[in-house]
């Protein structure tokens, strides 16, 4: 019976923001490192084709998978071993299946040219198994941070990062890939990549079970239940919030040349690395909190001071440097360094809305997640595709500015209704007749462990930190639903 009590043990909020950030950084220098050394190995057309069908992996594990990440942060903090199990043994057979699918359907979709330089076979075997890999190394990943050890999900990517270039520098070192044909060359970078993934997802479901003791996958009817009635809400709202990183380029390559849209891609992938602190942080604050809403106000203080040390002294400085960073690339590209300040400066306003999302999801409120999410991308991607028609001389910068008015608007509009909840709440309880210190549901306020500073500044998201919702909160006990 001690297997199945809840293990609230793990990491903490600031450990496992750390550790998330380090191991999106670290991989992201490795896959630098990666895509260098093979520039000097191989033709830019074997890189091109080789960068296409892993984009390919990549989107189709978004588009069948991403909907896990936050259900399974949101659910297993506080689950006992047996919820755990069955919960992502269920997710991970889902990824799988689904995932495996969508690879074989989107190699049959690729471009014809594709298929003439990597081989019809190798597409369909290399993609199916790469996106099931991706899905799959995702869901385990979900899932070590809802036990709260995000360190053994960074131990997992930068080993599997860190073989994937080893082993391309081997072969390069011995001669392999120059003695290769361009797709044999694809092929062999293909499923090196493939191959990294699955030791990605291996050792990181054997670190999951080490995580959790009396640890076992499961798949169950009663599992696939709770799946279906949870994981909708949160697969629209992450598919949505990365609809703009993934139409955007494609929407511009039918306005601009494709050299712009080079530009712009660079500008994009210097501000993604911003853009993640607050996404990480925020995803261990619905980590550390999901199973303790009570603390909930109390950690969105330390989250948004937390995100402000790691984000704001970076954003300044690679501001005032921009035309510099930009100019590493290129002297052309240093045209362009309007277009990353204002992604740059985007991400402070989005901080705030990032941190309101994990307070939404930690009281299960999936609709409202879903409803903000869909709206800002809607909002920079229509904006994006306006600015570009009717201001064509403010070319493809126009994209900065539309996901800067996204960011501002969106914690605006949460303001706003802060304040009108706030003014509901005070006018309700001085008709009830109850005291300040009890506030909505008869919780006790926890207002007092927040700083004046702290409380102005979290204005726009600390109200959803109240369960003044209407919407039920999902049982967390597998045998209320079996």
């Amino acid at each position: 019976m001690s297997a199945l009590r809840p293990d609230r043990g793990g990491r903490g909020l600031v450990a496992n923001s750390i550790a998330l950030l380090a191991s999106n950084h670290l991989t992201t220098v490795l896959g630098y490192l990666f895509w260098t050394v093979l520039a000097r190995g191989v033709s830019a057309s074997t890189i091109g084709m080789a960068n296409t069908v892993l984009s390919a992996i990549t989107l189709v594990a978004v588009l069948t998978a991403t909907g896990f990440q936050p259900f399974l942060t949101r659910m297993l903090p506080g689950a006992d071993s047996r919820e755990r199990g069955g919960l992502c043994g269920t997710a991970l057979v889902i990824s799988a299946v689904v995932s495996g699918v969508g690879g074989v359907v989107g190699a049959l979709l690729l471009p014809e040219r594709v298929h003439a330089a990597v081989g019809t076979g190798w597409l369909v075997g290399l993609l199916g198994a790469g996106a099931i890999a991706s899905a799959v190394s995702s869901v385990i990943n979900a899932a070590l941070l809802g036990v709260r050890r995000a360190d053994f999900s960074l131990l997992g990517s930068v080993l599997g990062s860190l073989s994937r270039l080893v082993t391309v520098a081997a072969l390069l070192g011995l001669g392999v890939m120059a003695a290769s044909s361009d797709a044999t060359a694809a092929h062999v970078i293909l499923a090196i990549w493939v191959a990294s993934l699955i030791v990605t997802s291996g050792l990181g479901g054997r670190l999951l079970i080490r995580a959790t003791p009396g640890f076992r996958f499961r798949c169950g009817w009663v599992w696939l239940s709770r799946l279906r009635h949870g994981v909708a809400w949160d697969h629209l709202a992450m598919v949505s919030g990365q609809l703009s990183v993934l139409l955007l380029p494609i929407l511009a390559s039918a306005l601009f040349p494709p050299a712009q849209v080079g530009y712009a891609t660079i500008a994009l992938m210097i501000s993604g690395a911003f853009f993640a602190v607050s996404a990480l942080v925020s995803n261990a604050l619905l980590a550390h909190c999901a199973d303790r809403p009570e603390h909930l106000r109390t950690e969105i203080g330390r989250a948004v001071r937390l995100i402000g040390a790691l984000l704001l002294p970076p954003v300044v400085i690679t501001c005032l440097l921009a035309p510099k960073v930009l100019g590493l690339f290129g002297a052309d590209y240093t045209r362009y360094s309007t277009l990353l300040v204002l992604l740059l400066v985007a991400t402070l306003p989005n901080t705030l809305t990032d941190i309101a999302l994990a307070s939404l999801r930690v009281q299960r409120r999936l609709v409202a997640v879903a409803a903000i999410t869909v709206t800002g991308s809607a909002m920079t991607i229509g904006g994006s595709l306006l600015l570009w028609m009717l201001m064509p001389q403010w070319g493809i910068t126009g994209a900065g500015v539309a996901a800067l008015a996204s960011s501002v608007i969106i914690p605006i509009t949460l303001a706003v209704v802060f304040f009108y909840r706030n003014r509901v709440s005070a006018r309700t309880s001085r008709t009830a007749g109850d005291t300040p210190a009890c506030v909505a549901d008869g919780l006790p306020s926890v207002i007092a462990v927040v700083s004046p500073a702290d409380e102005l500044l979290l204005s726009p998201v600390i109200a959803f930190a109240a369960p003044a919702d209407e919407s039920p909160a999902e049982s967390t006990d597998w045998r209320e639903r079996s």
